[in-house]
């Protein structure tokens, strides 16, 4: 072998374990999320590498939604994870050990991803024509069945005398118009899939805020007292992440594409989640107030509660 042949195999060999080292040395956080536009800030993070760049190794497990997260989280598979907020609350309120540590997806009224939506053809008008009717919701007892009963009572209707359904959410619309239920909490993309058949009869959610927080992460408070570092590693990464993503809508929406499967032409066309690049209790505490008000959270609290003290 010639010399300098060999020099540059023992050059190699010896830049090999560096590399190595350098790979392991990326902190791994265990990660739980759904792949829902509310939900991927994470999925982002990691195709966008603002992760990488932290030093961290966030390894996603995709789960059906937020219930799923937080099992998984209280188990101990899980050190962070993303849930609504709504979840979080009662996980809090039952003495679960978690934290949020950063934001999520948010709901913003100019971009109304989740609406109150009847038949095409259906003669409601105000919450008062609701009164009586039978309303489908992708969850019982949370934010969606909350926003429709806030909604209803804010425009002349009565609440109390509303049935809800859980329905998964791509047969919200074809049950609306095959007449099985009077009104659904239709989310983003069925929206857009389903604009032909269905009417809006209402934005649910502003009876709530303008702006409110849909999901948020939250670690286990083990593991952020092991890891103060990564956890605000994290934090910072994910809140560069929301900030490319609101400003790159096209280009996330490629991401999305491909994490949810929902055909590119269609993301293009819907109502987008907004991402919030920091825990803002003004978007998130109006959130706890109204599923107390609606007695699925035995009294209303100060979100602050909830929040990892060492959060910056």
């Amino acid at each position: 072998m010639k010399r300098a042949a060999f020099t540059a195999l023992l050059a190699g060999a010896a830049a090999a374990p560096r590399i190595a080292s350098a790979q392991s040395a990326a902190t791994v956080i265990r990660l739980g999320t759904a792949p829902v536009e509310s939900y991927a800030l994470a999925f982002y993070g990691v195709d966008r590498g603002f992760f990488k760049a932290a030093g961290l190794d966030v390894q996603i497990t995709s789960f059906s939604g937020g219930g799923g997260v937080m099992a998984a989280a209280a188990g101990g598979a899980l050190d962070v994870g993303c849930a609504n907020v709504g979840a979080q609350a009662n996980a809090h309120d039952h003495g679960l050990p978690f934290s949020m540590i950063a934001p999520g997806g948010d709901y913003v009224t100019s971009s109304p991803t989740t609406v109150l939506a009847i038949a095409k053809n259906a003669a409601f008008r105000t919450g008062k024509d609701m009164n009586g009717k039978t309303i489908g919701v992708s969850t019982l007892k949370d934010l969606q069945q909350a926003s429709v009963m806030k909604w209803v009572d804010a425009n002349g209707g009565d609440s109390s005398t509303l049935k809800f359904l859980e329905i998964p959410v791509p047969n919200m619309a074809p049950a609306l118009t095959a007449g099985r239920i009077d009104g659904a909490c239709v989310l983003e993309p069925s929206l857009t899939y389903s604009k032909n058949d269905i009417r809006v009869l209402g934005k649910c959610y502003d009876a709530i805020a303008k702006r409110l927080s849909i999901t948020t992460h939250f670690a286990n408070n083990d593991w952020l007292a092991k890891n103060p570092g990564a956890a605000h590693a994290f934090a910072k990464a994910l809140g560069e992440t929301a900030e490319w993503c609101n400003k790159n809508k096209v280009a996330a929406g490629t991401i999305l594409a491909g994490v949810t499967k929902i055909p590119p032409e269609t993301i293009a066309q819907m109502n987008r989640v907004v991402y919030a690049d920091k825990l803002d209790p003004k978007t998130i505490q109006p959130v706890i107030d109204a599923t107390a008000e609606y007695k699925f959270l035995p009294k209303t609290f100060n979100v602050a509660d909830m929040f990892w003290k060492e959060a910056k």
